[in-house]
């Protein structure tokens, strides 16, 4: 009976690592692959996932879905990656949220830099600030004006508590000595539908999400948040236009697995995301989003995530932001 269970050991074993070898060698991926993302569909980081999929499945042989977790400032998504099986069919689709969310919230229930290992920055959309079009308000200079003429009542809306964009509005109020009212809403689109019905004064979020509604009139472009200029609105300003520096920032997709997952597969993933990012048909759709890609070895996205936790934290320091409990 001994040796029976000992035969029994030994084979379980030497299975278990003959399929650590295979996934390494080359078999990998031989089922289909999830994608998470943190947000609703419909949102950016939805769409560009979707499209992102679709390559990889043409790439990869293996069909690539996305699943919507949406939730928590895309905690819950980066949590059930964060504890998914470390076998490369559980990927992130990782984004500004979190460089953000560890100075945000109190405790999260996962470690990034412990639980999660990032494959590749999949695009960067600047960040534009935009105001009704009943505002009266049509310019960054106009706009604090008009918060230091009104102390306290300008509003101004974003995705949430302690988004990239909150954060960053209440740096730029704080170095030009304003106070303004933060609306935060549950997502861009209900703040967005907001301005353009004139119920509020303006909103900051992405190039991606006004694009269209600058492009119809139907909204005001104040600043941009891009080192230069964007391609995507040329017409607004820079704050270094404005002697506002040290804020460039965007707003970026990316895509991370469980830690565990073997270096050859993160590989095998980086290698089939940057041909994606070279594909006519991608580039289109990321262009019509204005999202600039990316791609770049995975030690780039290491060393870029590092920068934006550093950034985001003395932002966040900056902000006066108080820690909240993750819900």
């Amino acid at each position: 009976m001994r040796i029976h269970l000992k035969t029994l050991l030994l084979a379980t074993v030497t299975l278990a690592l003959t399929g650590t070898g295979h996934a390494q060698d080359g078999n990998y991926p031989n089922r289909p692959i999830k994608l998470i993302v943190g947000l609703s569909p419909g949102a950016s980081s939805d769409t560009v996932a979707r499209e992102v999929a679709r390559g990889l499945t043409e790439k990869l042989k293996v069909p690539v879905v996305v699943e919507n977790r949406a939730g928590a400032n895309t905690i819950i998504a980066s949590n059930l990656v964060a504890k998914a099986p470390a076998d490369g069919y559980t990927l992130l689709v990782s984004s500004s949220m979190n460089a953000t969310n560890p100075w945000v919230y109190e405790k999260l229930p996962y470690d990034y830099n412990k639980d999660l290992k990032n494959i590749v920055l999949l695009g960067m959309a600047p960040n534009l600030m935009v105001s009704s079009t009943k505002s009266g308000i049509t310019s960054f200079n106009q706009f604090i004006d008009h918060a230091k003429k009104n102390p306290g009542k300008l509003a101004y809306g974003s995705a949430g508590i302690g988004s990239v964009h909150h954060l960053l509005m209440e740096i730029i109020a704080l170095r030009n000595g304003i106070t303004l009212n933060h609306i935060p809403y549950r997502g861009g689109a209900p703040a967005i539908q907001d301005v353009l019905g004139g119920n509020l004064d303006t909103y900051f979020g992405t190039i991606s999400s006004t694009k269209s509604a600058v492009d119809r009139g139907s909204m005001n472009a104040l600043f941009v948040t891009s080192h230069q200029r964007s391609k995507y609105m040329p017409k607004a300003d820079t704050l270094a236009e404005h002697g506002i520096k040290g804020l460039e920032s965007g707003y970026w997709l990316g895509l991370a697995a469980p830690a565990g997952v073997p270096d050859a597969i993160v590989k095998r993933l980086n290698d089939a995301v940057n041909e994606v990012l070279k594909d006519p048909a991608v580039l289109t759709h990321l262009d019509g989003q204005a999202i600039e890609p990316r791609g770049g070895t995975v030690a780039d996205m290491d060393a870029f995530f590092q920068r934006e936790l550093v950034f985001w934290k003395e932002a966040a320091q900056a902000a006066k932001i108080t820690p909240m409990e993750a819900k």
